[in-house]
This record gives C-alpha cells, structure tokens and sequence, in this order.
C-alpha cells in the first residue's frame, strides 16, 4: 500500500513539472503577458503538493487526520467540477466546424495581442482566415475591432486594418472599431458600425473562440455565424482551458446566452 501511494505521488510530481514546463513554454511562445498563464504555474503547485502529501509520511499523516466528511465533500465538488469543465469543454468543439452556408455581408475579425505594432501569431490566423474569405466574396465588408492595450503601441483594429491592406484588401472595404477591450465589447461596439444591423454577420476568430463569440452575439441580438480560424496546436491546452473559465465568467455576468 505505501508503495503504491508512493507511486502515485511520483506521478504527481511529474505532473507538477510537465505544466511548469508548458507554463515556460507558453511564455516562449506568447509572451510574460499571455493571459491565464498564471494557471499553469497554479495547477503545477497542486500536483507538487499532492505529490508532496503522498511522498512525505509526516504529510500524509496530516492528511489522515482530515475528517472523512471533509474528505468526502471535497471530492463531491471536485467531481462536480471536473463534469462542468468537460460539458463547457465540449460546447466549445462543437462550435469549431463553423458556417459553411451562404455568404455574409459583414465580417467581425475580434481582435487579439499586438506587440508594438505586430500582430501576434493568434492575431495572424484570424487575419489570414478573414483575407481568405474576402477574397472568395468580394462584397463583403470587414470590420475590424479592438482596441488599444498594454504594450500595444496603435489598437489591434489600426493593426489588422494596415495588415489586410498589406494582403491587398482595399480600404474601402474595411471598417475599424478601435475601443473595445473584450468580445462582448467587440461585437457590440463592432454591430454598431453596421449599416444593416440586421444583416448576416461572420465573426472570425479563432477555432477554442468562436464557440462563446457566437453567443454573446446570439445575446446581443446580432445575426452572426462564426468562421473559425486555425490555432496553433501547442497552444491548444493553454487556451481551452482559458476558454473554458472565459464562458463560464460570461455566463455568470449575462454577457452570453445558450
């Protein structure tokens, strides 16, 4: 038996390094800024000192000590947890395929980092996904919305609009929406620009993304399908997680419905 607690706290252990590596990973990657990354730096000091509780015989005598209701209890909430996380992390698949019915009039491409005045690898996979499709529809017109952050030396929109124009999108054919900060803001601010609030909307963002975009639009009233973007796949654990604690804050403040 003590074997094989011992065990699973080396399994433990090795989880605890693989997220602090993936932390420095997505830090190589993305940045110190990448949001959320703080989580997996947090999730890798609970499985240190789980590993720790099963390894360290003083340690894991205190855990014995805990009350079996308590116990119990905690299990029950982590289980519960746990349901939640996968049926949010399953809406947000389903919503990956995207619209592949008849073309819209407006394209939203929700903003995302710039460093100075590039734009980041996240940022470069909606834009290059958004230039496809307005090469293949050539009356659509692109809104592009965001606004200015921390470390952005112009907004996302003044980025990707000059970025578009780079790829030979003409300018008349791009709106810009340059104050919002989050999605809700974005679809809202970005609706506003809209001659024909009525009108069918594509919003493009990323694949994890569009999913909870999607509905806060559906709550906004706009008429919005969504045209997702690639994400790059290291990325992807990263940012379903983040997606996942993302819809649930939405859901909590109103800003999205099912």
């Amino acid at each position: 038996m003590l074997r094989k607690i011992e065990r699973m706290g080396a399994v433990f252990l090795v989880f605890g390094a693989v997220c602090v590596l993936y932390y420095i990973g997505i830090v190589l990657y993305a940045g110190l800024q990448a949001s959320f990354s703080w989580f997996w730096l947090f999730l890798g000091g609970a499985f240190f000192l789980a590993g720790a509780v099963c390894c360290v015989p003083v340690l894991y005598a205190a855990f014995g000590r805990i009350p079996s209701a308590v116990k119990i209890s905690g299990g029950i909430f982590l289980a519960a947890c746990l349901a939640g996380f996968l049926f949010v992390e399953g809406c947000i698949i389903s919503g990956m395929t995207g619209n592949n019915g008849e073309p819209v009039e407006y394209l939203i491409v929700l903003g995302a980092q710039v460093k100075g005045t590039r734009v980041s690898k996240a940022l470069s996979q909606r834009l290059s996904r958004a230039a496809e499709y307005l090469r293949e529809h050539e009356d659509t017109v692109v809104i592009v919305s965001g606004g200015r952050g921390q470390g952005e030396d112009i907004s996302e929109a003044a980025a990707m609009k000059e970025w578009l124009m780079n790829q030979g999108i003409g300018e008349e054919r791009i709106l810009e929406e340059d104050k919002s900060v989050n999605t809700s803001q974005n679809i809202r601010f970005s609706k506003e620009l809209m001659e024909n609030p009525e009108a069918l909307a594509g919003i493009v963002s990323n694949d994890f993304h569009v999913f909870r975009a999607a509905h806060i639009a559906k709550a906004q009233g706009l008429n919005a399908v969504p045209i997702p973007a690639p994400t790059s796949p290291g990325m992807y654990p990263h940012y379903m997680v983040r997606e996942a604690f993302a819809i649930v804050k939405d859901l909590a403040a109103g800003n999205m419905v099912f």
